[in-house]
């Protein structure tokens, strides 16, 4: 009896580890023939080639596992992940209908991309995912991973991006939206679209908060990204791509702290870049506004003839902050000074190579400038510049002072022209003080006649305008270069005035002789000859132009060259008035006297003098005689003791009427008294100040 109790004991222990073992086997060996039946069914119903390294299923979770997988979804599209996980019930294992997936979701993934092959007409009519995710697949995530783009062939890549997640939702016309959330520590992006599985095409939106230069870098190892140092990305952009043409993009971007380096002479740092209406289309960049703000900017001569170039893609581009720097070193200085700073202005294009710049901007740091240039690709440029109403009492020391005088209580204007090309500058321009004081600096300051360069050189506008010539410049930077120019164009111009001054009133006058200072007459008479009177007509030019110049004159008269004028001038009167007594009227109502009438009275005057008639001399004739004794009365007429005076006076009127009637105010001419001399009365201008 015990024997059998025994024996029933050992079968039943003996049936339970039968039991045990088979469920045991079974709970290891069940899943992965769910998994393999699963898998083939899904790779069947989808389309899609699954190469797993080694599949499993979860009776716990109920989802099939694929690790180290495969899925060649089309041609040209593969992902490859560490693990994929589908959730598939055990109700479906003995279903004839088509697999639900109720959750798809990829770790680690990689998803490449040929962009030759994806889109292509083999690709959409070769596989029957399109009908599965629209009927089946409605949403699946892909985890953090990265995206790879490249081409047949050698396969080179063309571009590889990380991100953070991947969300995709199908649609019913063989359409995925997708919505990538970009990987935080590379940048802070999202992008959302929408992927068409019949043309291969990709729209959507991208929306950069903050990508630096290294992702981009990473991203597009191909692009040119060679110059940049550092620059951070931010925007929106809508995206298109296809097969048949290549990435369009449009929209607005912000590159922030950017620095590029084209070469030693030629490098940019900036703030802020701002792009608007940017468009990248067939590889071809344009920008309908760009705005640059808190700009460094290092340019050589050479380096100005790539600009045109580099920025044919804005049709408009505007300057905020920029400081324009031409040496490196100054360039690479902490305390290095531009060549102009803060300059703020419109950058356009002039023609198809050439650019355009005009703007305000500060020279040495303290002096407003207003600049308007040109610039070729040739190398060729222009530019002007206007500064006004600069004090330079607020420039150094160094700058201001000019032929040892120091100008620190000007101030000033200046207009200058520069052209550069051919590795040469030249500069022009003019230079206005509005107003001008300058005293002594040291014992070396020149010579000059400082009131007489006040006064001479002081126009109507209270100005002192000095002409800046042409001139080629030196390889120093540009300000000390124009600062040299302007210093020594002020020294010519002054220095001329104190040597020569009629030279320079000459030219004020409007004429390129000196002025003359001689005035002449007519001898006995108050009539300016020919020559005088144009000397006149020049000094009023000069007067109605100089308002601080007086002019000082005296009225003379020369008994030696004068007398015999006057003399024939009272003979004319007498025998005016003896004609006068025969015809019974008076003197002024007597236009003249008949030539045979004349002849008769001098004959008669000559008689009562001589008490005879006139000689007959030789062969002469009557006419001949008469002209001979006429000549003997005007040496000895006499003539009356006050008519010199007069005629001294009278001249020294004529000068005066005619600067009067000129728009001269009496109030700057002095008439020094009138003087009867002996020798020649040539009456000489003298300039007062």
């Amino acid at each position: 009896m015990q024997s059998q109790s025994q024996s029933r004991w050992f079968v039943s222990v003996l049936a339970g580890l039968l039991i045990f073992l088979t469920l045991l086997s079974g709970y290891f060996l069940l899943p992965e023939r769910l998994a393999r039946h699963f898998l083939e069914r899904l790779s069947q119903e989808s389309g899609v080639e699954i190469l797993p390294v080694r599949a499993d299923y979860s009776l716990l979770s109920r989802e099939l596992i694929l690790k180290d997988s495969d899925l060649y979804l089309l041609p040209g599209l593969k992902i490859s992940a560490d693990e994929v996980r589908v959730r598939i019930p055990l109700s479906k294992l003995t279903s004839s209908d088509p697999l639900q997936l109720s959750s798809l979701y990829f770790q680690s993934p990689f998803v490449n991309v040929d962009l030759d092959l994806l889109g292509s007409s083999g690709a959409a009519e070769s596989s029957s995912l399109q009908e599965y995710l629209a009927t089946v697949v409605k949403y699946f995530e892909l985890g953090k991973g990265g995206l790879f783009l490249s081409r047949s062939g050698a396969q080179p890549l063309a571009a590889s991006l990380a991100y953070q997640s991947m969300r995709i939702q199908t649609g019913d016309r063989g359409e995925l939206r997708l919505t990538v959330d970009g990987l935080p520590e590379k940048g802070d992006w999202a992008f959302q679209g929408q992927f068409d599985l019949n043309t291969g095409e990709l729209n959507g939106e991208f929306d950069v908060w903050s990508v630096p230069l290294a992702t981009i870098q990473a991203a597009f190892p191909n692009s040119q990204f060679d110059h940049w140092e550092q620059v951070t990305v931010s925007g929106n952009q809508s995206f298109f791509w296809s097969p048949r043409q290549s990435v369009s993009m449009e929209g607005s971007l912000v590159l922030q702290q950017g620095v590029v380096s084209f070469s030693e002479d030629q490098k940019f740092r900036w703030d802020e870049l701002e792009l608007l209406g940017f468009s990248l289309s067939d590889g071809h960049v344009s920008v309908v506004k760009g705005s640059l703000n808190g700009a460094d900017v290092l340019l050589s001569e050479q380096a100005l003839a790539l600009l045109p170039e580099q920025l044919k893609v804005f049709s408009e581009l505007e300057l905020r902050r920029l400081n324009l720097f031409t040496h490196p070193d100054q360039w690479q200085s902490s305390q290095g000074k531009p060549e102009l700073g803060n300059l703020n202005g419109q950058l356009g294009h002039n023609g198809e190579s050439g650019l355009t710049l005009k703007g305000t901007a500060y020279a040495l740091q303290t002096l407003p400038v207003a600049v308007d240039a040109e610039l070729h690709a040739d190398g060729h440029g222009k530019a002007r510049f206007n500064l006004r109403e600069v004090d330079l009492g607020s420039v150094s020391k160094q700058k201001r002072v000019v032929a040892g005088y120091d100008l620190a209580d000007s101030t000033m204007n200046a207009v200058m022209q520069l052209f550069w090309g051919a590795g040469e500058r030249h500069a022009k321009g003019r230079l206005t003080f509005t107003r001008f004081k300058a005293r002594p600096d040291n014992d070396s300051a020149i010579d000059w006649n400082l009131s007489l360069i006040q006064a001479a050189m002081t126009d109507k506008k209270g100005r002192i305008i000095v002409p800046v010539a042409e001139r080629k410049l030196s390889d120093e930077p540009l300000p000390s270069a124009l600062v040299n120019l302007l210093q020594d164009s002020v020294k010519v111009s002054l220095k001329r005035v104190t040597d020569e001054p009629f030279q320079y009133l000459g030219r004020v006058s409007g004429s390129q002789e000196p002025l003359v200072e001689a005035i002449d007459y007519v001898p006995g008479r108050a009539l300016l000859c020919s020559e005088s009177e144009q000397t006149v007509h020049q000094w009023t030019n000069v007067l109605n132009r100089r308002p601080a110049l007086d002019l000082s004159f005296q009225g003379l008269a020369s008994i030696k060259a004068d007398k015999p004028g006057l003399a024939r001038a009272e003979l004319d009167a007498d025998l005016l008035e003896l004609y006068s007594t025969l015809l019974k009227k008076e003197s002024e109502s007597v236009a003249g006297i008949p030539l045979q009438t004349r002849e008769q009275l001098i004959e008669q005057m000559y008689l009562r003098i001589h008490n005879r008639r006139l000689p007959e001399i030789g062969e002469e004739t009557q006419q001949q005689r008469v002209v001979r004794a006429e000549s003997w009365l005007v040496d000895h007429w006499p003539v009356k003791p006050e008519s010199l005076q007069n005629l001294a006076e009278e001249r020294a009127e004529t000068i005066k009427n005619c600067l009067l009637e000129a728009g001269v105010d009496s109030s700057r001419l002095h008439i020094e008294p009138a003087q009867v001399v002996d020798e020649q009365a040539r009456m000489h201008f003298k300039l007062l100040y």
